[in-house]
């Protein structure tokens, strides 16, 4: 018998409400005139917000600067309540005549996406309760009861209604059919963790590495999150003892099928998990299978390849605004620091002490400025004596710090003319053994 997961018909009833792939989002309400609003959109597993206040006509507008977003949507106005939404559509206009902003009173104006989203919903929960009905009437009727013969034709109705809605949701393009899709998905993927079934996890896996929507699931919200962490729990309970290698092995097939806009999301969001789980031979194995020459942009992805190519001497980033030497040189040596740290004012003292002896052995010295403050970088650098150094002014969350993952200074690489690492050290002294004893 046709049987629908508790799991999915949560979800709906949580975020039917929600908007998708609109550029401009307007609530219209004039019982919240004065209150201040918030919608929310995602990113993977990051969420901007845009803020506004409706005014006393009741109209509050949220524009969405990409201007071609296409996923799920938060409406919060607080001490009121708030709603989940599609956003697919130039315009979502969301219509409130109550004092409080919920699922119950809220309607969308002319959105095919949040209609359709709530259409899938009530005739899910009509269906449920149909189908609900005839099955407690087959087991409380007496066995000859005259009624009882007419259960089994309505029920076959009901099966056939909620199939009819299944047809109507595969087929459909809308963005609102395509979270459904995953949201049923994420009931399967759940269902088969839980009972720990192997066979079953097959399937889910070839569907998660074949055909799963894995861009819309990037602006789904909480879903992506989710996802990501329950299939790698899949591997956990249902793979063997190579699950490691068979979990990277099945994110990088996936990351083949991906474009440009998911790709590094997806990437470092598989990566996190294996942090949450402790699965560094899982890690090891999805940076293994980029390109030894990839800069990622996302931060996470940066730091986690940064730290996999320290740990396996593979050819380390080129630096983001170095420029090429103007003479010859044997080996690189590079040196963060931040000009707020007393350690690293001390560091860098004395490698101006012995840089002499490091430019004799060839040895190009560039150092990389944590700093935000133009003045005290500008000061900092008037006694260094090599002629490359280095800094973007955003801290720690520099493009160069995220790619060597360095998150304390001083820190100091010592690189071979190819590019890999053949030495990290905190301290000058070390370094100056270090090039002394080879």
């Amino acid at each position: 018998m046709y049987k629908l997961k508790y799991l999915c018909v949560g979800v709906l009833v949580f975020f039917f409400p929600f908007m998708l792939n609109a550029q401009q989002v307007q609530l219209q309400s004039p019982p919240l005139a004065g209150k201040e609003a918030k919608l929310y959109y995602y990113t993977g597993a990051t969420g901007d917000s845009l803020l506004s206040v409706v005014d006393s006509s009741g109209k509050a507008s949220f524009d969405i600067p990409s201007g071609n977003y296409r996923g799920m949507a938060a409406l919060i106005v607080p001490g009121a309540g708030g709603v989940e939404l599609v956003v697919a559509e130039p315009t979502v206009i969301v219509e409130c005549a109550d004092n409080e902003l919920n699922t119950q009173t809220v309607g969308f104006a002319q959105s095919k996406e949040n209609n359709f989203l709530k259409h899938i919903f009530t005739a899910q929960s009509r269906s449920m309760q149909q189908q609900a009905w005839l099955q407690a009437g087959s087991e409380l009727l007496d066995a000859n009861s005259p009624l009882l013969s007419a259960i089994p034709p309505e029920l076959i109705k009901v099966n056939a209604s909620m199939q009819a809605l299944d047809k109507e949701i595969a087929s459909s393009e809308l963005y609102a059919a395509r979270y459904y899709r995953l949201a049923d998905f994420m009931n399967r993927l759940f269902d088969t963790e839980q009972k720990r079934d192997s066979e079953g996890a097959k399937a889910i896996r070839q569907e998660m590495e074949e055909s799963v929507d894995i861009t819309s699931l990037y602006h789904s919200g909480q879903l992506w999150g989710s996802v990501l962490n329950f299939y790698l729990s899949l591997f956990n309970h249902t793979a063997g003892t190579d699950k490691q290698q068979q979990y990277a092995a099945s994110v990088l097939k996936i990351s083949q099928r991906l474009p440009a806009s998911s790709y590094e999301a997806f990437l470092a969001g598989c990566v996190t998990e294996t942090e949450r789980f402790g699965w560094q031979e899982a890690q090891d194995g999805i940076l293994a299978g980029l390109h030894p020459q990839y800069i990622p942009d996302h931060r996470n992805l940066q730091r986690a390849l940064g730290a996999y190519r320290a740990r396996n001497s593979k050819t380390m980033p080129a630096l983001v605004g170095l420029a090429e030497a103007d003479t010859p040189y044997t080996k690189t040596l590079l040196a963060f620091y931040d000009s707020d740290c007393g350690n690293c004012v001390n560091e860098m003292f004395r490698l101006v002490t012995v840089y002499p002896k490091l430019k004799d052995k060839g040895i190009r010295v560039v150092s990389i400025a944590a700093d935000k403050d133009r003045e005290k970088y500008e000061n900092g650098i008037k006694d260094f004596l090599w002629k490359d150094k280095l800094c973007d002014f955003e801290g720690f969350e520099g493009v160069n710090f995220s790619n060597y993952n360095v998150i304390g200074t001083p820190s100091f690489y010592l690189l071979e003319k190819d590019g890999k690492l053949s030495g990290q050290f905190f301290k000058v002294e070390d370094i100056v053994l270090t090039i002394e004893n080879n």
